[in-house]
């Protein structure tokens, strides 16, 4: 069905909003499945601030191009709908790839992150990355430890000196100690 140059426009618009919050999204092709089928999967996304959205191509492509995305041609053919992910793009993924999986009238065709376009292959690798937290503390974990570890190295020689001392002051009190003792003794 024909749409008007307004809901074009309108289109477009929604497109840009939604891939200028995006932090990806995964092309996917939809042929013969019921409306049932794609609320289920809607249900799915949602849980994870993911949204799915069956798009016109032509409009997809522009929008695309205004927010500075990869457009990729080979992947925008057929009745093509978008998961978008606002949050965590590796669970969109596997969420998507699993729904995949369990019905053969869906497909993941590719992706795109950013000014890339991935293929289905390289969905599955990105897929498998731990949650964007997990990631952040591994690369503090990473960037303190070295920090960590330069700090106990200089502290070290100093507790080496408060040990002597100890053990030197401790000898001195056992041999006053003693000394008193003696002279009570006498």
């Amino acid at each position: 069905m024909a749409i008007n140059k307004k809901r074009k426009e309108t289109l477009v618009e929604q497109y840009v909003d939604m891939l200028h919050r995006a932090k990806g999204i995964v092309v996917t092709e939809y042929r013969g499945m019921t409306m049932k089928q794609l609320d289920e999967l809607r249900a799915k996304l949602r849980e994870q601030n993911s949204q799915f959205t069956v798009t016109k191509n032509t409009l997809l492509k522009i929008a695309l191009g205004e927010v500075g995305m990869a457009v990729p041609d080979d992947l925008l053919t057929g009745p093509v709908a978008l998961a978008i992910a606002f949050e965590d793009l590796p669970a969109t993924i596997k969420t998507v790839l699993e729904y995949a999986g369990g019905n053969e009238l869906f497909i993941a065709k590719g992706g795109v992150m950013g000014t890339r376009a991935v293929q289905a292959d390289a969905l599955k690798a990105v897929s498998e990355l731990p949650p964007l937290d997990i990631l952040r503390g591994q690369l503090i974990g990473m960037v303190t430890m070295p920090l960590t570890q330069f700090v106990g190295l200089v502290n070290e020689p100093g507790r080496q000196v408060v040990a002597v001392i100890k053990a030197a002051t401790d000898g001195v009190v056992n041999v006053l100690a003693a000394y008193s003792q003696k002279g009570e003794a006498a």
